[in-house]
């Protein structure tokens, strides 16, 4: 198969083991990360876009045809507030 996958939120604790596991599956040929910053991962079929998830509206992600996964998350104790939490569990969702 040639599918193509996509994931935002590729730094947590669900997302890394989704891009391990998507990077090990066969039927992938191509997986991008959105990412607020570059992860370091270095694979043939790994390609990353650093956006700025607050403007999201501006950048030149293609979703069609794509497999999108998203696992982006936070807790208040790591966001520091109510209203930065939600902005990650709600908002960029």
């Amino acid at each position: 198969m040639n599918r193509k996958a996509v994931i935002a939120g590729a730094t947590g604790l669900v997302g890394k083991e989704l891009v391990q596991l998507i990077l090990s599956d066969i039927s992938y040929t191509n997986l991008t990360l959105i990412v607020r910053r570059p992860t370091g991962l270095n694979h043939p079929k790994l390609h990353e876009k650093v956006v700025d998830f607050e403007h999201l509206e501006q950048s030149d992600i293609n979703l069609t045809g794509e497999d999108v996964f998203c696992t982006l998350g936070t807790t208040i104790k790591k966001s520091g507030t109510q209203e930065a939490f939600r902005k990650v569990d709600y908002t960029y969702q």
